[in-house]
């Protein structure tokens, strides 16, 4: 068994170079010590034009959302009929402990709300309109009933960056979405007080960087070698351009903000630039971006479950998002009933 075993790692390990070698051909051409070599390495356009994650047509969110219309035409409807208040008071605990969860967190609910309840009273996300790494670093937690473990820690840090995110959000309706430096600093927030690496199931890292710098070595899928992220000395361009993208598709606003949301999602923990918190920022990013133009997170259900999602995310890397997009809207619309009877 241990001779198969070896042979099929092989066989994995062999197929993994050979789709390097096609990926990275324009840089093969080029001498490793030229500064041609070095400036295509540093532009991340080699990775990009691969795979294109920022083309919405080519990912097939366009045509998702010619399919999807009548569905988004009835969200906006039941929508408007909520009073915007409620729109950005967000279930936050809800949301963070599904983001959680598909990180292999144990934590329920109601440890979630309990958590979140204790945050309300001290009014914590109020005292930090601008967030940043040195902020995160300095930050200090109300005190938790309960033994402080990895899990309460994450979850924790998940249900402030949460909250965070809505009341900011709630200042600044109708723009674009939070800087890259408040992303890194969400990056650093997610694993404070942690055991690092708390998630690595699935990523493999080969070393690893400051909590919330970008990470400098290679990462790579364990239970899948053909998935591919960016190098390292690729990933700032990459995060650069994901933000300039970003803002020019919410000043076109040829896409539906659900569409966008769930785009941006997948785009940014495609980059995978940081050494732990990808997924849990990617959704981050797109809380904000829906909570800045009135809707809720996607708090896709109580039936979710972790591959499920992580399946989800993998197909739209591979331009079929039509399990993940639909999952979001349908989360959508039961949000809006229910705040829509609320109200």
């Amino acid at each position: 068994m241990s001779g198969i075993q070896t042979i099929n790692r092989q066989a994995l390990l062999q197929a993994r170079r050979a789709l390097l070698t096609r990926i990275y051909a324009p840089a093969l051409k080029l001498e490793k010590t030229s500064p041609e070599y070095r400036a295509l390495g540093q532009s991340g356009k080699v990775w990009e034009d691969w795979f294109q994650p920022s083309s919405s047509s080519l990912m097939g969110y366009v045509g998702l959302q010619r399919y999807n219309r009548e569905l988004l035409a009835k969200i906006d409807e039941v929508r408007a009929k909520i009073p915007p208040q409620v729109t950005t008071s967000n279930p936050v605990a809800e949301f963070a402990q599904q983001s959680v969860m598909i990180e292999n967190n144990p934590l329920k609910l109601h440890d979630a709300v309990r958590i979140h309840d204790a945050f309300k009273k001290e009014h914590l996300a109020e005292q930090h309109p601008t967030l940043t790494s040195e902020v995160v670093h300095e930050l200090q937690f109300p005190d938790i009933e309960g033994e402080e473990t990895w899990a309460t820690a994450e979850l924790r840090n998940a249900i402030f960056a949460s909250q965070w995110i809505a009341q900011i959000a709630a200042t600044k309706p109708g723009t674009a979405g939070i800087s890259e430096t408040e992303t890194q600093a969400l990056a650093a927030l997610t694993v404070k007080g942690t055991s690092p690496p708390v998630n690595t199931s699935l990523v493999k890292f080969s070393n690893s960087s400051p909590r919330g710098g970008y990470r400098r070595w290679p990462v790579q899928v364990r239970s899948d070698h053909l998935v591919v992220f960016p190098y390292p000395v690729e990933v700032p361009a990459c995060v650069e351009r994901f933000f300039q993208w970003r803002n020019a598709q919410h000043a076109a606003k040829e896409l539906h903000p659900l569409l966008l949301a769930c785009q941006m999602t997948a785009y940014f923990v495609h980059i995978h630039p940081f050494y732990d918190g990808n997924g849990r920022v990617s959704r981050m990013l797109g809380q904000d971006y829906l909570a800045r133009q009135g809707y809720f997170p996607p708090v896709l259900g109580g039936n979710l479950e972790r591959m499920d999602y992580i399946r989800m995310i993998s197909a739209a890397h591979k331009g079929r998002p039509k399990e993940l997009v639909e999952a979001v809207l349908e989360a959508q619309l039961r949000a809006c009933e229910r705040f829509a009877e609320e109200a």
